[in-house]
């Protein structure tokens, strides 16, 4: 909520948790006003890894034996809450390592202990565990699954993984003498611009839960980040991009990770801030569907049913290595490459021991083979098969944008992201975007990877660099009018029992109508309610979503019930005919509600407590 986080913060810290990789970068507020390109990453994340400004998301959690028995290690699928136990590692037993440095651990203790039941209760591996939060149907209780099918709430896992982030952050920085008072940092953590309200506020409350204070957590949506990211480049790298950034350009930002394609498309004001033309967009679409295709591709190749007995018994440590490899060994294809080169993959033990000694065969074909106690893949299967297939459902994205009618005149597409790194995937799209759109560019800036981190920053200095936004949806309270049988629906009535007079309930009270431009802290339709008893202390206010423009009741097919406000109203002099303003405020990377006693004055941020479905 971009109207209560600290004002020009000292120091502001970006932690971006991808899908697939995670990363952190920090700059401080006199750099901003001097220099605003000097911002810092972190290239060290141990484990053996290679110098680069992220390491990949995934946690490892040692949950050792106290003498009160906090951690049953006879239950390999524990599904108890780690927030009964404190976050904080030292007190508590647990250690937490992320990144490269989780997956270097947990094959050294995998190894050591042969089988993946000896790790039951005690250890635990997670990855990739982001993607839950795009599912429809969450909530706060999910449990997400590690490598050997042990359960924890994905609200610790996600909380646990944010605070490691976190701390290692801040140790960074303290090495490199910076000192800054923590209550005057603000922590910016990225999130997609097509998750719902309530994916947001998980996020939010993970952040919160892993140590950050409320007032100093803020969320940047992540293609919004790259638009700003874009705005802050060279001006002649800028020129090279169409001239991006100049008043009145129009351009679209497709965030290109590994596990989804998330898209914003903007527009500069006359003032240079961005502002919102068409409503976010994205799909799960991303390299990890390459990785995908790739295993499955594989499976198929097999003669039989033998081989599935011999891949269960590889390791989980086996299975994530070849995975790895096959993430390392497929960026390295080139895109025009006329050779139809074999890459080696490393497979599990088990695997290629049964191939070697012919106890299980692989399928005659064309691109997978067995040489040298190798599986061999052919290269060029992958670009002009695996590889085309995800960018077609990447561009089918896109395009579904660029045919908005809000995106008339545009003539940019900026790619970023890991995926955008790909020079297979630049050349499939800018073929297919140029194909139907020849009047648009498709351009990369020089650190697409970069680009979400960079930009999140820069939102951390400047929150309101983003003008406005379009509404998602049609916004809504649920409350009770008097009932008018020339308007109201019978079975809607009620009768007051101290008055006696006749009530009609759910009514969807019109705050933000969907597809509306919302300027950045404008109050959007200003409403007052009034308590229906006079002893009353307290109003709650049921939040609705539609997908209609202007719902009657809230019950109508396409409400949905989101979330809840509740305000405090202690002084009860005026009986029913006291008053609470309540606006609801859209123009931020957050939904938020500003609401105010009319009898006392008091205005205060009432805080919504989403149902999480």
């Amino acid at each position: 909520m971009e109207l209560s986080i600290i004002k020009d913060p000292k120091l502001v810290i970006a932690l971006d948790i991808g899908s697939t990789y995670s990363g952190y970068a920090w700059q401080s507020r006199d750099e901003f006003e001097t220099n605003r390109n000097e911002i810092h990453f972190n290239t060290n994340w141990g484990g053996g890894a290679l110098q680069l400004h992220k390491t990949t998301t995934c946690l490892v959690l040692e949950c050792q034996k106290n003498e009160e028995g906090a951690i049953d290690q006879r239950q390999p699928d524990l599904a108890r809450s780690l927030r009964s136990i404190k976050l904080n590692v030292d007190d508590t037993g647990m250690k937490v390592k992320i990144g490269h440095e989780a997956e270097k651990v947990y094959s050294g203790i995998a190894k050591q202990k042969q089988d993946p039941g000896e790790l039951a209760g005690q250890y635990y591996f997670f990855k990739r565990f982001k993607l839950l939060l795009y599912n429809e149907g969450f909530h706060k209780e999910l449990l997400v699954e590690d490598e050997i099918g042990q359960r924890l709430p994905l609200f610790d896992v996600m909380s646990l993984f944010i605070k490691a982030l976190k701390d290692h952050c801040l140790k960074k920085i303290q090495t490199q003498g910076i000192t800054d008072d923590i209550n005057k940092t603000l922590f910016v953590v990225t999130v997609p611009a097509i998750w719902k309200d309530d994916a947001k506020k998980f996020m939010r409350d993970a952040a919160i839960e892993a140590g950050i204070g409320k007032r100093n957590v803020l969320l940047a949506l992540e293609p919004e980040a790259a638009a700003i990211y874009c705005l802050h480049l060279p001006e002649g790298q800028r020129k090279e991009m169409n001239d991006i950034g100049l008043k009145g350009k129009k351009f679209l930002v497709a965030d290109l990770g590994g596990g989804t394609a998330d898209l914003c498309t903007v527009e500069v004001d006359t003032t240079g801030q961005l502002k919102e033309i068409c409503p976010p967009l994205g799909d799960l679409v991303g390299g990890q569907k390459i990785n995908e295709a790739f295993m499955q591709v594989c499976h198929d190749s097999f003669e039989g049913q033998g081989w599935k007995e011999t891949f269960s018994k590889a390791t989980p440590v086996e299975m994530l290595k070849m995975d790895a490899d096959f993430e390392r060994k497929k960026v390295t294809i080139g895109s025009e490459d006329e050779e139809a080169d074999m890459i080696d993959i490393e497979i599990p033990a088990p695997v290629r021991d049964k191939l070697e000694d012919k106890t299980i065969r692989l399928k005659d074909n064309t691109y997978l083979a067995f040489e040298s106690r190798e599986l061999m893949f052919n290269s060029r299967y992958i670009r002009d098969i695996l590889f085309k297939e995800t960018c077609q459902a990447v561009y089918g994205t896109i395009r579904k944008v660029l045919n908005n009618t809000g995106a008339k005149g545009l003539k940019t597409v900026v790619l970023v992201g890991g995926f955008a790194e790909s020079p297979i995937v630049i050349e499939n799209i800018r073929h297919m975007i140029v194909n139907d759109f020849p009047e648009t560019k498709v351009v990369i800036p020089s650190s697409p990877f970069k680009a979400v981190l960079t930009g999140a920053v820069l939102f951390g200095h400047d929150p309101f660099i983003f003008r406005s936004r379009i509404s998602r949806a049609t916004f809504g309270i649920e409350t009770n009018v008097l009932f008018d049988e020339k308007v109201h629906d019978a079975s809607k009535k009620w009768k007051h029992k101290d008055t006696g007079e006749d009530w009609c309930k759910d009514i969807f009270s019109l705050h933000v109508r969907k597809g509306k431009s919302v300027i950045l802290g404008d109050k959007q339709s200003v409403k007052n309610y009034t308590p229906l008893y006079e002893n009353q202390t307290q109003m709650r206010f049921p939040i609705y979503t539609a997908t209609s423009l202007n719902p009657k009741y809230t019950t109508e097919d396409g409400c949905k019930h989101i979330g809840d406000i509740t305000v405090d109203i202690p002084d009860t002099t005026g009986g029913t005919k006291r008053e609470c303003e309540v606006s609801v405020i859209y123009g931020g990377t957050e939904l938020s509600v500003i609401a105010k006693d009319k009898t006392t004055g008091k205005e205060f941020n009432a805080d919504i407590q989403f149902c999480y479905m």
